[in-house]
């Protein structure tokens, strides 16, 4: 299906799953056991490097694996990885569903701003695996914390997805080539967690809108809202937050079910908003700042607006969500 042909305000579940359908057994154990691998990895990475001071098995992996970041991480968005299966049981596991407010035309380019990072970027990530069945041949490329580019097997990984470390070079550069899709609020927000409301980073999170206004998007900026990504996993101890700020990295442990770092069972559902307009601005013309603020107080508006007509819907009439 292209992009422009995908209906509008239609929820639709992916892979034929439905709201009340169950995942077979056998899909479920595969789905916790890839999950749990992947979302632990830092954990698994952690006691590798604490026995390779004892088992020699164990230090001979880990140099291995940290051999593996001498090859370049080139966004490849390898489409036989995007729609394997493994990431389809990953799908049926959240239930994912997602609907889209407007037609997107297939042959203009846009950055998808999407929230929440949470704790764990699931949402964003089962939205990328679904990209490319949802739509064959619309590239979109993504941004990923440098920190993840570090670690052994998540660096490749996000390549494979498309992926490029967050800074304003590559954003550039990927946007040359595709449609981009940017966690806006980031590291940020892995501890902004709460039982009662939403709570998101974009208020002064403008580098993405700067970048947009400058090169021109002439499809615009599309406000993504994944419902339910903030409560798949929790992340501790808070105390870290400040110095985990400062340092880009995530410093803590992330955990779901049984307190090990398995992401609960939760429904994901992605709300791709109206997009917002973008009037390119040379960033030497005396008003680039003033088209940036117009545009970025545009696209809040934009996410609240999709994000309260989507909240009761998904169940939750009663948490509202609050940008910081």
């Amino acid at each position: 299906m292209a992009i422009d042909k995908a209906p509008t305000n239609v929820r639709i579940w992916s892979d034929g799953v439905t709201e009340k359908g169950k995942q077979s057994i056998f899909s479920s154990l595969v789905a916790m056991l890839t999950l749990f691998i992947y979302c632990g990895w830092m954990h698994v990475l952690l006691a590798l490097v604490i026995l390779s001071f004892w088992y020699r098995w164990a230090l001979v992996t880990v140099l291995l694996l940290y051999s593996t970041l001498l090859l370049p991480p080139k966004p490849v968005l390898w489409g036989p990885v995007c729609r394997s299966w493994i990431f389809q049981t990953w799908r049926e596991y959240f239930k994912f569903s997602y609907v889209f407010d407007e037609v997107l035309d297939s042959k203009k380019k846009y950055i998808f701003a999407e929230f929440p990072h949470g704790v764990f970027p699931m949402g964003p990530l089962i939205g990328a695996t679904e990209c490319q069945i949802m739509f064959p041949g619309f590239d979109i490329f993504g941004l990923a914390a440098n920190v993840v580019f570090t670690v052994p097997f998540w660096r490749h990984f996000v390549a494979w997805l498309g992926s490029v470390p967050a800074t304003t070079r590559d954003f550039k550069r990927v946007l040359k080539q595709g449609s981009v899709a940017v966690i806006v609020g980031g590291i940020a927000e892995m501890y902004m967690q709460s039982p009662t409301k939403e709570q998101i980073m974009l208020k002064d999170r403008k580098g993405f809108v700067r970048v947009a206004v400058e090169e021109g998007v002439d499809g615009g900026i599309v406000p993504v809202y994944h419902f339910g990504n903030s409560q798949v996993l929790d992340f501790g101890p808070q105390a870290m937050a400040s110095v985990s700020r400062r340092l880009r990295a995530a410093l803590g442990f992330l955990y779901g079910v049984a307190y090990l770092p398995l992401p609960r069972r939760r429904n994901i559902y992605m709300v791709c908003g109206k997009p917002v307009p973008v009037t390119r601005t040379a960033r030497d013309d005396p008003k680039f700042e003033e088209v940036v603020d117009a545009t970025h107080a545009a696209v809040m508006a934009a996410l609240q607006e999709a994000y309260d007509r989507h909240k009761t819907e998904y169940g939750w009439a009663d948490r509202p969500l609050v940008i910081s």
